[in-house]
């Protein structure tokens, strides 16, 4: 496609969100443009694109009612605003934010569809309850349990267990991976009695953020169950990527270099974790998964804490 005005190309490339042109003349709505932000959105190049349909972002997943509404409006030739479940060329799930708007000929046909993507992570973050809107089914409505951990602002433990039950679900009919990990901060009552409960408080929600700060993409959840005990689940990757974030996990903690001189682990606080992956299949449940990471998390405290098994 060509574009007359220089600056305005330049403007749309240099936009952080995705842009993607579709042409509405022809049978397949096929791509016609795509900005670098929307490469990055979805790890595929612009010569991917180019000439497909969008619909192939869905991978198997194409039963999504916000898709059949969305389609529809584009039928119409009416502007449209959808959250979807896309799959990024790597295989990763996330939640596709997207504002669509025909452009008409004088004549009033529409000739193209011009459309503003978004990694809805952020938003997701804040109410994953915003995922229902997007034919997500749960099996108990998360708004039953209290959403946020009043200490670290993270969720609470219940609210979490609901979020992976509708994980679980999801991977399960798509035969995907979830990794669950099970983190405890070490020698936390030592910690406690040192410097007091006020001290401990403020390091276990300095490290629960430590710790949320390595899960970046949106489908990945993290919580507290209980004093200095973690809950955290990332969906859509394998148990060597797992293993390896469980220790980045750990090494991120050690750097926040929080003094504890009656650790028998080291001078300074540390952390503990147990990795899980499964690919659910009938005969599990997200308990089984849960229940597999604490068994790990008793692993690497019997190895000598500081570490991911």
């Amino acid at each position: 496609m060509t574009i007359d005005a220089p600056d305005f190309r330049r403007v749309i490339e240099a936009w952080p969100e995705g842009i993607v042109i579709v042409d509405a003349r022809q049978a397949d709505w096929p791509v016609i443009y795509v900005n670098p932000g929307y490469e990055a959105l979805t790890g595929y190049s612009a010569g991917e694109l180019i000439g497909r349909n969008l619909r192939f972002l869905q991978a198997e997943d194409r039963d999504q009612e916000v898709r059949h509404r969305l389609r529809e409006h584009l039928q119409r030739g009416e502007p449209a605003q959808a959250l979807l479940r896309n799959y990024r060329r790597d295989g990763t799930l996330f939640w596709n934010d997207m504002s669509i708007q025909p452009l008409k000929h004088q004549s009033g046909a529409v000739e193209h569809f011009v459309g503003y993507h978004r990694d809805a992570g952020d938003r997701l973050r804040q109410d994953p309850r915003l995922t229902r809107d997007a034919d997500v089914r749960w099996p108990q409505s998360p708004a039953a349990a209290p959403r946020d951990d009043r200490l670290t602002g993270l969720f609470t433990l219940p609210y979490l267990e609901e979020l992976l039950k509708r994980d679980w679900a999801i991977a399960q009919r798509e035969q995907r991976s979830i990794a669950v990990f099970a983190i405890d901060i070490d020698a936390l009552e030592l910690y406690n009695t040192t410097f007091g409960r006020a001290a401990g408080d403020s390091s276990i929600r300095r490290i629960a953020h430590c710790i949320a700060a390595c899960l970046r993409r949106a489908s990945d959840v993290t919580g507290r169950s209980a004093g200095g005990s973690l809950i955290a689940f990332a969906p859509g990757i394998t148990l060597e990527h797992a293993r390896r974030l469980g220790g980045i996990m750990a090494e991120r903690v050690r750097e926040l270099r929080i003094h504890h001189p009656r650790s028998t682990v080291l001078r300074y606080m540390s952390i503990s974790v147990g990795v899980s992956v499964a690919i659910p299949n009938p005969g599990q449940s997200p308990e089984d998964l849960l229940l597999a990471a604490r068994r790990q998390l008793d692993l690497a405290k019997k190895a000598g804490r500081n570490q991911a098994a």
